[in-house]
């Protein structure tokens, strides 16, 4: 038996040999060193949660909302093929709007780890749960509800404070008729405000994408410079942070101090300043009215408003600079 405690969801006893020996794996343990926000604390400024933490937090999600083993499973490995310092890398090698490397690379990565023998150990299928797709609780395409979207949110929440906030939307949230969905229209409006500010203040705000483009082009640097390899990012945050630590490379180290010691930013004209663009996480909550799914827009004008308006200031060409 393996005990689990969570901030978010609570204390949990699992039984089942294939969830414990998933979660002892060295694919899903890798994960505790690779920081959900792209950076460690020291980096960030802020209260940080690992991949592992968010993909035991889906998984508890979906146990709770009562999703079967495979929907289960496939919450647990959904990120796997996240790299040190996760959606950094798509400012890197791939493309911050969209924030997509990771799903191109999820099938390759789990063919090529010991997921596999795992699950065909237990008779289960690796076709079928490698398909994160076609399970409509853990994933649905955006603005939807998923337990994806829910549990960074949550957690993210709980570590800001949010505790009392963080239960009352977890009691409210059931699954039916294959969505998750809120049981009322206030919790769930509370919700998209939470969704809301966290993307303003956090996830998308000028200081959050001056700090992906500053360690994005420290390791533009690195990579140029060949003291690293595309290879190197399957291990975790601070082993790549070591070898930047060592290279003595003073565009890197400098890059390093800011993260770590500060820096400034202010608007500034486009021949002055840089444009940053990251991508719009947005959310239309699914709500339960009456026996029918509806979208939170749909029955809050003032919900919709503040999507419309989330919309537009995502597309301001504001330019920085950082100093």
């Amino acid at each position: 038996m393996m005990h689990i405690q969570d901030k978010v969801y609570g204390t949990f006893d699992l039984t089942e040999p294939v969830l414990i020996e998933l979660i002892k794996s060295p694919t899903l343990q890798r994960l505790k060193g690779v920081s959900q926000q792209g950076m460690p604390r020291e980096f960030w400024h802020r209260e940080v949660f690992s991949r592992f933490d968010h993909s035991i937090g889906v998984f508890l999600l979906l146990r709770k909302l009562g999703a079967d083993l495979n929907e289960q499973i496939a919450g647990l490995l959904h990120d796997i093929s996240h790299t040190a310092f996760s959606h950094v890398i798509d400012w890197v090698i791939g493309d911050p709007t969209k924030e997509d490397h990771q799903d191109k690379l999820f099938l390759q990565v789990l063919k090529n780890s010991e997921i596999p023998a795992i699950l065909k150990k237990y008779h289960l299928e690796v076709e079928k749960i490698a398909d994160l797709n076609s399970f409509s609780l853990l994933e649905k395409e955006a603005p939807g509800l998923c337990a994806d979207r829910i549990d960074y949110t949550l957690r993210e929440l709980v570590d800001l404070g949010y505790q009392v906030e963080v239960q009352q939307i977890v009691d409210h949230l059931v699954s039916y008729q294959g969505q998750i969905v809120f049981k009322t229209k206030e919790v769930a409006l509370e919700f998209g405000k939470f969704y809301a500010m966290l993307q303003k203040e956090h996830w998308g705000g000028d200081e959050a994408k001056a700090r992906y483009h500053i360690l994005a082009e420290v390791l533009k640097t690195a990579i140029h410079e060949q003291f690293l390899k595309i290879e190197d990012f399957s291990k975790t945050d601070h082993e790549i942070l070591e070898v930047l630590s060592k290279t003595g490379h003073l565009e890197i180290l400098e890059g390093l101090r800011k993260l770590k010691h500060g820096f400034s930013i202010k608007e500034s004209s486009e021949g002055k300043g840089i444009f940053l663009q990251k991508k719009l996480r947005r959310i239309d909550p699914e709500v339960l009215d009456r026996g029918e799914i509806k979208p939170l827009s749909t029955i809050s004008e003032e919900y919709q408003k503040s999507l419309l308006h989330e919309i537009e200031h995502s597309k301001r060409m504001v330019y920085i600079e950082i100093k």
